[in-house]
């Protein structure tokens, strides 16, 4: 009797629970806070990235020093946004492909309720970045970026 007790209590606590899942409104601004970062970074428009990164954002790379170690280097919200200012214009980083539009390309690996993770890939800069997002204030923003520079092409 115990267990037919406990089991009706479980099916009624799973029955009753709203479980949140993936909806194409998720997908759609995901996507859009991984354009606003990246495009509003390469056009200059601070505004565009400040609405897509968390005021408590650290974006992290791992290049080397001088002798050739390892080093983590990282910045935060409001330093990405100040360069993002000074570069009124656009960006001022090397064009691997002066002769094509920069494109930016999203792929959305996992949304799992109020998170996400997903990667933004342009070839005109040279790099990508993986970014998390999650739910912030009702809103989709990016928490984290790790970013790297693109292979080499064979």
């Amino acid at each position: 009797m115990k267990k037919i007790r406990f089991l009706l209590v479980v099916c009624f606590i799973v029955g009753t629970t709203t479980l949140k899942s993936q909806t194409k409104a998720d997908s759609i601004a995901i996507e859009k806070a991984c354009r606003d970062y990246v495009e509003g970074w390469a056009e200059g428009n601070a505004e565009r990235v400040a609405k897509a990164v968390s005021p408590e954002l650290v974006k992290r790379n791992i290049s080397q020093d001088s002798e050739g170690a390892s080093i983590i280097t990282d910045m935060g919200a409001s330093l990405l946004i100040g360069i993002t200012k000074r570069n009124k214009g656009g960006v001022k980083a090397k064009d691997f492909e002066p002769n094509k539009p920069f494109k930016l390309d999203v792929f959305i690996y996992d949304i799992s309720g109020d998170y996400a993770l997903a990667k933004a890939v342009n070839a005109k800069y040279n790099f990508f970045d993986y970014c998390q997002l999650a739910k912030y204030n009702g809103e989709w923003k990016i928490i984290n970026v790790l970013w790297g520079y693109l292979p080499p092409k064979n």
